[in-house]
């Protein structure tokens, strides 16, 4: 089981928090290359470091690197699987988390710029980053692709009404280009998160931590609780590794 991901370079994609921390060092544990792509990257280089580090102890661990990027320009979007690409040789795995954990209520009154500001955060960004990774994937032919999202958009919640219309629209998608895939040997599936630690600290900044967030979300929803993030990282790396060639076209729920 050490080496399940031996030989595969993982490509994360979007702001890598302690939900995504936890999943890196769950892959780079499993032996699999990760190059996180985030636009702030300079905050993820000392994690990056002793991530690769790890592996003066144990040889069969992984490696990882931090690739800046900026959302809002395509270009620099392909620069960045292009230096994923070129650090670790290859890409195997797409990784989308451009899970948002702020706020989108749709507003009466809202800046008109607002709206395709929020789409092209959530969807858009996230097309341009497949078509690039499908590319590298489809050469190889072999891969796969992962949508995460958060659990939250399943539920009717007016805090994520524009990010869940935007971000949801992954679930059809990727359905469709699953199929497109296929001759590829590429599998595409999406996972709904759950709540995580930085959804309720994003959408309750006032709190004054962790716990005080999660009694204010309790006041919404009686019922909610934090997915942990152990449980998210078994579930895509098990969508990762040989056993989840078998999955493609679904979307998975963490509870």
């Amino acid at each position: 089981m050490d080496n399940l991901l031996r030989e595969r370079t993982v490509v994360i994609f979007g702001p890598v928090k302690t939900t995504l921390q936890n999943l890196v060092m769950g892959l780079t544990q499993l032996g699999a290359d990760v190059a996180m792509i985030d636009s702030d990257a300079d905050k993820l280089q000392k994690f990056a470091q002793n991530i690769t580090d790890q592996r003066e102890a144990n040889s069969k661990y992984g490696r990882a690197a931090a690739i800046s990027v900026d959302w809002k320009k395509s270009d620099s979007i392909k620069d960045a699987f292009g230096k994923a690409a070129q650090t670790f040789g290859s890409i195997d795995i797409y990784i989308d988390a451009l899970a948002t954990s702020q706020p989108t209520p749709l507003q009466i009154g809202q800046d008109d710029a607002t709206l395709p500001s929020i789409v092209h955060e959530n969807l858009t960004v996230s097309l341009q980053a497949t078509q690039t990774a499908a590319h590298f994937l489809k050469s190889r032919k072999k891969g796969r692709i992962i949508y995460m999202l958060q659990g939250s958009m399943n539920k009717a919640n007016f805090q994520d009404a524009v990010a869940t219309a935007a971000r949801t629209g992954l679930i059809a998608f990727s359905q469709c280009l699953s199929k497109e895939l296929l001759e590829h040997n590429v599998t595409v599936n999406c996972v709904s998160l759950g709540l995580t630690e930085e959804y309720l600290l994003g959408h309750f900044p006032e709190a004054t931590s962790l716990k005080d967030a999660q009694e204010k979300m309790r006041a919404l929803d009686a019922k909610i609780k934090i997915t942990e993030p152990d449980k998210i990282t078994q579930a895509v790396t098990f969508l990762c590794g040989p056993s989840g060639i078998a999955m493609t076209g679904q979307h998975l729920t963490i509870s």
